[in-house]
């Protein structure tokens, strides 16, 4: 076997092995919050040694962060659908902008959970939550500004508005999907849009 044929099978090696730590760590997820998650009971379910562990993330908080990067790039797809949407776009495209945003968190919404839990205790994983809600507060600042140009009524404070409505989403997502029992996501998807057209409608 030559050094290359080596180096290749040693990086699909310590790939596999990262996702299936990851998956061990997803599924945990579905069942306790981030304060019950342990990397012993993680490595057991993912078949590996503790000390397996440290070869591929640093800490919980490392693993959550690359375990929810699908997730996150998802989500913010997702974001850049619901920002996109006609600032005169009757229900049904509203509707059918808020849709994608629902569906990310019915398929991740117990790792999302858990990385907001993580948020308060890890710095690194607060840096990437409050980064990713500030790309999500522009794209929403950036709708409502067209919606105030278009109508000529803006809220009382566009970055403010934007930055109220993201947070409603993502809590109210968190609590829909997060967790069992979940809520459905036609009830998800029915319940954001009455919102947001309200908002799109003042």
């Amino acid at each position: 076997m030559t050094a290359a044929s080596r180096q290749t099978r040693a990086r699909k090696s310590r790939e596999e092995g990262r996702e299936r730590i990851s998956a061990a760590a997803t599924e945990l997820v579905r069942r306790h919050s981030y304060a019950e998650l342990s990397i012993g009971e993680i490595m057991d379910r993912a078949g590996f040694g503790r000390t397996i562990f440290y070869r591929h993330f640093d800490d919980l908080g490392d693993l959550l962060l690359r375990a929810s990067r699908e997730a996150m790039e998802e989500m913010y797809e997702a974001q850049l659908a619901l920002a996109a949407a006609r600032v005169d776009a009757d229900p049904d495209a509203i509707r059918a902008a808020i849709e994608p945003a629902v569906a990310v968190y019915d398929r991740h919404g117990p790792l999302l959970r858990a990385v907001a839990e993580a948020a308060p205790g890890d710095e690194r994983v607060a840096a990437g939550q409050e980064a990713m809600h500030r790309r999500f507060d522009e794209l929403v600042a950036q709708a409502l500004a067209e919606v105030a140009r278009a109508r000529g009524g803006p809220p009382a404070d566009v970055t403010e508005t934007a930055r109220a409505l993201n947070l409603l989403n993502v809590s109210y997502l968190l609590d829909a999907f997060g967790r069992e029992p979940r809520v459905s996501v036609e009830t998800a998807v029915r319940t954001l849009t009455e919102i947001w057209v309200a908002v799109f409608d003042h």
